[in-house]
């Protein structure tokens, strides 16, 4: 009520305000247009449309924040800017160079962001004031010549960096769609002259060169990954495809990883000078240099005094690689383990780094290193975990019987072993974690167990030594059945694995899934090798040549439970600290029931340094508390292991 009726005249007064003379009417009237008499107050509205209002910004509306639209009408420019946006914004750039005003730097970023949404129909325009806007926002937040900076407490410095983050990546896109080529002494326009190109440093453990394609990864919207491991910081957030080369061709540092496209998280960042070069004439030339950070390295970067957090994106390129390169079918490496021959082995995210511990993930039946995901997205979040460790697979055919299997890891581990480490003097090598699901556990504790001559008097009474064997057969043998733990091995992790056997092998399911599997050439010779050597060692009879055969079990045919080689893997001592993850369908931290394959009975294992039951079925692995459970193991392990930091 206070302004409702600001412009009416007083109540009783109407009448004597008829009764005046008309001129002095006129002149009333007069005065009271001169006085303007607009209605000032306010009315209510919900605290989040005026709280939208001060967030909106050209970063995301179609229309300037208000701080830059009371900056221009305060100066009287905002006719000047809608009708000649360049003239005007000319003009504040010489206004802010003589004042030092970081204000009208950040009006000149956002308004140079806005002219490039408007000028989206002309490429190269809209190219120019994207780079006007980076060349600003970094002036914003960088030039301790300007003005009073921004305090912590307010928002525009973060709003600079959302500017220059976004700028540049627009820039990077639209150098990729122009084939605009990186080279030194390049000069690319912005508002007031050039930008030269410098240098370019990269910490990729690769050369650009290498590089079959860039994306940004604000370009994309995963699907099927979560949660999205992002941070805030400043910098453009990539995801480089590398095609690379013939394995005989590698260098010793990626021999191990992918023999598909690889995909890697990196962030651009392109550093200015503060100062204009000189003898540049009419023109602001600024020298630049482009810099590609490994995010999996180091997550700040140095820019003058000032530690900056890089921004990052780790789950975009993961899902591109996975979707550009997926993962070949689990039940096709059950069910015919031979086509798998050329994909088996152990493989590494990035190229191997001597100064980060590695963790091995072993993945179960019917199943491929895609089951480590979700696994892999959550422990990269962190980013202890991502400077002090190194994630590596190892992928295997599941159809061949358990043994084959395991001796395959430990002969993959030990190349990589004589590859990178060979002395052997290594402390991060020395700290090796392998976490297993399901079957890949069988494999894994393999590495931590010395099997003396128990598994081989498990499927017979014959020494091998007095077997008449061929040398390669012999070697074959010795290494399924035979076997020590790995030093270089220090802790195991053990997810839903069944460690006495599934009784789902026994069932229906179990009987169509064994008599599926066709085991290769490589797996059937050596034991039809053995098995004529046992049949001549007890006199060539028939009868006793069949009593004799070596069984030969697939890899539904190891998770029996009445396996005799289950059982003398249960009861093999494990060398190292372990620890079990378990589901449980119904009921979370509760000991006992199933998670739909695998019993609590078999997945426990007496003398663990602990245990965690998740409520959840068979792909325990993907529960969040599991993979919390995780990182807490894993940062256990680097208050406990001797491996020291990085540059300690």
């Amino acid at each position: 009520m206070l302004f409702r009726n600001a412009c009416k005249p007083l109540p009783g007064h109407c009448l004597a305000a008829r009764r005046l003379p008309a001129g002095a009417v006129l002149l009333g009237f007069v005065l009271l247009a001169l006085a303007g008499c607009a209605r000032i107050g306010v009315r209510p509205v919900p605290i989040d449309t005026r709280a939208n209002a001060l967030e909106r910004t050209a970063l995301n509306s179609d229309r300037p924040s208000e701080r830059t639209l009371a900056f221009l009408a305060q100066r009287d420019l905002e006719g000047a800017w809608r009708g000649d946006a360049e003239t005007m914004l000319l003009g504040l750039d010489r206004e802010a160079r003589v004042e030092h005003s970081r204000e009208a730097v950040f009006v000149l970023a956002e308004l140079c962001y806005f002219e490039a949404a408007r000028n989206k129909g002309d490429p190269d325009r809209a190219a120019l004031f994207h780079l006007s806007s980076a060349v600003y926002a970094y002036q914003y937040l960088f030039n301790t010549r300007l003005s009073e900076a921004p305090g912590v407490y307010q928002p525009y410095a973060r709003q600079a960096m959302d500017f220059y983050n976004r700028s540049l990546a627009y820039y990077i896109l639209y150098a990729r769609q122009t084939g605009l080529a990186y080279a030194p002494g390049k000069e690319l326009p912005w508002l007031r002259g050039k930008v030269r190109l410098a240098g370019r440093v990269s910490e990729l453990a690769f050369s650009p060169a290498e590089l079959e394609s860039y994306h940004v990864a604000y370009e994309f919207e995963v699907a099927g990954l979560s949660p999205q491991q992002v941070r805030l910081g400043l910098g453009v957030p990539l995801a480089l495809v590398r095609k690379p080369p013939p394995v005989e061709e590698r260098r010793a540092i990626d021999r191990f990883t992918p023999r598909v496209r690889q995909t890697y998280a990196a962030t651009a960042f392109l550093r200015l000078g503060i100062e204009p070069l000189p003898d540049t004439g009419p023109r602001v030339v600024y020298e630049a240099e482009l810099e590609v950070h490994d995010p999996m390295r180091e997550d700040t970067l140095a820019v003058g005094d000032r530690r900056m957090p890089l921004e990052i994106d780790l789950t975009t390129p993961l899902a591109f690689m996975m979707q550009q390169s997926p993962e070949p079918n689990g039940l096709q490496g059950m069910l015919d383990p031979a086509a798998w021959d050329k994909l088996s082995g152990l493989y590494m995210l990035q190229p191997y780094d001597p100064e980060k511990i590695p963790v091995v993930f072993v993945h179960g039946l019917m199943s491929t290193p895609a089951t480590w995901a979700t696994v892999f997205n959550g422990l990269m979040g962190d980013p202890e975990l991502r400077a002090r460790y190194q994630f590596w697979y190892f992928r295997y055919p599941t159809g061949n019987p358990v043994l084959y299997s395991a001796a395959m890891l430990r002969a993959a581990l030990d190349e990589v072993r004589h590859t990178f480490d060979p002395n052997g003097t290594n402390p991060r090598f020395n700290a090796m974690v392998v976490v297993s699901h399901s079957m890949g556990g069988l494999l894994a504790k393999t590495l931590a167990e010395d099997s003396g001559t128990a598994l081989w008097d498990a499927v017979s009474k014959t020494p091998l030594a007095s077997l008449s064997l061929s040398a390669e057969d012999r070697a074959a043998v010795e290494k399924i059945f035979f076997f020590t733990h790995r030093p270089y091995v220090a802790r195991m992790v053990f997810v839903a694995v069944p460690h006495r056997g599934s009784e789902l092998a026994l069932t229906t399911i179990g009987r169509i899934g064994r008599a599926l599997i066709t085991l290769p050439l490589t797996v059937l010779r050596p034991v039809t090798a053995v098995t004529a050597a046992l049949a001549a060692a007890m006199g060539h009879d028939k009868k006793d040549a069949a009593r004799a055969a070596l069984p030969v079990p697939t890899g539904v045919d190891s998770l029996s439970p009445n396996s005799p080689i289950l059982r003398v893997l249960a009861s093999l001592p494990l060398a190292v600290p372990f620890h079990s993850i378990i589901g449980n369908e119904k009921a979370a931290d509760t000991p006992g029931g199933t998670d739909g394959v695998v019993a609590y009975a078999s997945s426990h294992l007496d003398g663990a340094v602990s245990e965690k039951i998740v409520r959840s079925g068979h792909s325990a692995q993907d529960h969040p508390l599991a993979i919390r459970e995780m990182r807490r193991i894993l940062l256990l392990h680097l208050g406990e292991t001797v491996a020291p930091s990085p540059g300690s």
